[in-house]
């Protein structure tokens, strides 16, 4: 063994490597599995596998029902950590600053953390001023945002309601939708139209439209966002010019994400 060697010997962390190994194990096609489902795929005893399993179900990052495991969303604060840590990167931001400049708006990427949607890029119009100013690390309800709703509609149905039940809804404008029913109903229709918009739920004035942001297995992990003005911006600008912009830049960043 040389030195190089000795000395990762002494700092490797087994237990910590097997415990992401379990994380990774879960992907397209195998959303949910057995302790041996996953000690097969990881090639660990089932005993170990087993107690890396309830390590994380116990931190909130799995959860289990019946001899099922599933991660939870909150998997994704661990995307979130290597996201705002390089600030999306040179790899997405040229991204966004094209894409702002293309529709003349202000435009965004946020993640879901549980009820929630944390900012983790933006790209700013030279002197366009919004009510709403979108800060690196900001946090907004997931269940009133649309950034949040298109992400929220790729939960699972059980998953998504047992949210929902436990979440707070506060009415922050006249026109925030605060009953659980209709969520239900728009979060359902986000998913199946492919975005979410929303009108003065947030802001007095505020239009936001989103488009989920998929990786490469296909699962939904951010959104892409445009906020602007309900004065100066009609439902044919926003579905016409805006939305095939977005859903064009959502499929190029999806590309560069593994």
């Amino acid at each position: 063994m040389t030195d190089g060697e000795t000395r990762q010997s002494q700092t490797f962390v087994t237990g910590f490597a097997r415990g992401l190994s379990v994380i990774e194990a879960f992907g397209p096609g195998h959303r949910s599995m057995s302790v041996a489902e996953v000690a097969q795929r990881i090639k660990l005893d089932r005993a170990v596998t087993r107690r890396l399993l309830l390590t994380l179900t116990e931190l909130g990052f799995a959860k289990v029902n019946g001899k099922q495991f599933e991660l939870t969303t909150r998997v994704l604060r661990l995307g979130y950590s290597f996201l705002a840590s390089v600030g999306l990167g040179a790899a997405l931001q040229p991204y966004l600053d094209e894409l702002s400049r293309t529709i003349e708006e202000t435009v965004s990427i946020s993640v879901l953390d549980e009820a929630e949607v944390i900012f983790v890029a933006r790209s700013d119009m030279p002197g366009r001023r919004m009510a709403y100013v979108i800060t690196m690390g900001m946090r907004l309800p997931a269940f009133t945002a649309a950034s949040g709703r298109v992400q929220l509609a790729a939960l699972p149905p059980g998953e998504l309601e047992a949210l929902l039940a436990r979440s707070k809804v506060e009415k922050l404008t006249p026109s925030t939708v605060t009953s659980r029913a209709e969520l239900l109903k728009i979060i359902t229709a986000a998913g199946a139209d492919g975005y979410a918009i929303n009108r003065e739920e947030l802001e007095e004035g505020l239009i936001g439209i989103s488009v989920p942001v998929r990786n490469r297995g296909g699962l939904v992990v951010a959104s892409l966002n445009a906020s602007a003005s309900a004065l100066r911006t009609s439902d044919e600008r926003l579905l016409n010019e805006i939305l095939p912009r977005l859903k064009e830049g959502a499929a190029r960043m999806s590309a560069m994400l593994p």
